[in-house]
């Protein structure tokens, strides 16, 4: 499986997203499970926010998600050719102040190519969930080698280096819309559903006071690369967890409405961790 992703990687980016494409709609035409779920949140989301409700679309671009994230682990320097950096002047001031900076990003568009940007200007350090396949696991580890970057998981020694790297006034890049472990976040509201939030991000950011940087990576025309812009919070989270985590999930909604077909809306994202605290009502 490894020599056949490679074999693909290799392709041009136009080609190799057009092939994702056309899988991202198989899947969603041979998965109920898959369907029904990239349904649901899509449809959701796009009746509270306002925005068109286009599954065979989405479908294919999360099919293109997966394509830009092999073309960007096969040629980083390519892939960073064909990123447009908005406020790049503001980001790297922010990278290289010597007080630290927090990267949120999401499942958006072409995500993979956001750390290897901060790692072009300063030492990176981004956390990550390890794969439930061993494989995947070992490739995915092994494709974001950089000299520049580091790769911890989201554990304890994990959280210990996060620190540490803001302490050392270093980049740290955290994909937050992910839903944590039992104990390691709190329901929050995401496009007016409840869903289970990482709270590491807000109890981070409070401790160390360091700035935080919402970033997007939006998907140009077939072959063209991504935009990358960036939002940098003007307030401070607050000392409540949930207000704190609703907040951080309405920086994510406003760049998702942006590209809202480019979002992996197939993500699992309002499931109900196993041990963890009953839905909150309304």
């Amino acid at each position: 499986m490894h020599f056949i992703l490679r074999l693909f990687s290799s392709l041009p980016l136009a080609v190799l997203q057009v092939f994702g494409a056309g899988v991202g709609i198989l899947v969603f035409l041979c998965s109920p499970k898959y369907r029904g779920r990239l349904n649901k949140n899509h449809a959701s989301a796009a009746k509270y926010a306002g925005f068109s409700f286009t599954p065979w679309r989405v479908a294919a671009e999360s099919g293109m998600i997966f394509a830009d994230t092999l073309w960007i682990w096969r040629h980083p320097n390519s892939a960073l050719n064909k990123a447009t950096v908005q406020n790049l002047d503001q980001i790297v001031d922010l990278s290289k102040n010597g007080k630290g900076l927090i990267i949120l990003a999401s499942h958006l568009g072409g995500f993979e190519i956001v750390p290897r940007i901060f790692a072009e200007h300063m030492k990176a350090t981004v956390m990550y969930r390890p794969a439930k396949k061993s494989w995947v696991n070992q490739l995915m580890l092994k494709s974001r080698q950089h000299a520049e970057m580091e790769f911890v998981e989201a554990n304890l020694g994990g959280v210990r280096k996060v620190k540490r790297a803001l302490v050392h006034g270093e980049v740290v890049g955290i994909l937050a819309d992910q839903v944590p472990n039992v104990g390691d976040g709190v329901w929050a509201k995401f496009f007016n559903q409840y869903a289970y939030t990482t709270s590491f991000p807000a109890k981070l950011a409070r401790q160390t006071k360091v700035a935080t940087l919402f970033v997007s990576a939006e998907r140009l025309g077939l072959g063209k690369g991504w935009s990358i812009k960036s939002q940098l919070m003007s307030e401070v989270f607050p000392t409540c967890t949930t207000e704190a985590c609703t907040l951080m999930n309405q920086y994510f909604e406003d760049m998702i409405i942006a590209k809202p077909h480019q979002y992996m809306w197939s993500y699992n994202r309002y499931k109900t961790p196993a041990g963890s605290q009953a839905l909150p009502i309304g």
